[in-house]
């Protein structure tokens, strides 16, 4: 079985071969998951990146998949920075013996948020003005009645 070492926590469990990672260190006590986001995770579907670790040692993990970058690359308005051995643990199998870092440290992207935040300014001008005509419609179509 293969050994996980947790680096922050000073701890080592044997964990079964092709385990989740999260499931396992829910099950042995350690949380992926700080302060609030101890409340407001996703439970492990992958959309909103909490449960990020580092990988220190990287040979017992699975590969990381497209979805996983996306969803390590940030939400709708802030980009970040994906570090190469940054996983997700619910997305995370454990394969071999492997040692892992909680709660890393992980960098806003300035460029990219400047664009994601332009662009979200951009939707939001029109979503609003359409909304503001349909309103406009709406209310002077019931004038008429």
């Amino acid at each position: 079985m293969p050994v996980v070492t947790f680096h922050n926590e000073y701890r080592s469990f044997e964990v079964e071969a092709g385990a989740n990672l999260r499931q396992a260190m829910l099950k042995l006590g350690v949380t992926p998951y700080m302060g609030l986001s101890m409340l407001t995770n996703c439970r492990g579907n992958n959309f909103c990146g909490t449960c990020a670790v580092e990988i220190v040692d990287g040979k017992g993990a699975s590969p990381r998949s497209q979805d996983e970058e996306a969803t390590l690359g940030g939400n709708l308005a802030i980009a970040k920075i994906i570090e190469k051995n940054v996983r997700l643990s619910c997305q995370t199998s454990v394969r071999a013996d492997m040692v892992v870092k909680t709660h890393p440290v992980r960098h806003i992207d300035k460029q990219k948020t400047k664009e994601r935040l332009g662009l979200l300014a951009v939707v939001s001008f029109f979503v609003l003005t359409f909304v503001g005509m349909f309103a406009y419609l709406f209310f002077d179509m019931i004038k008429k009645f």
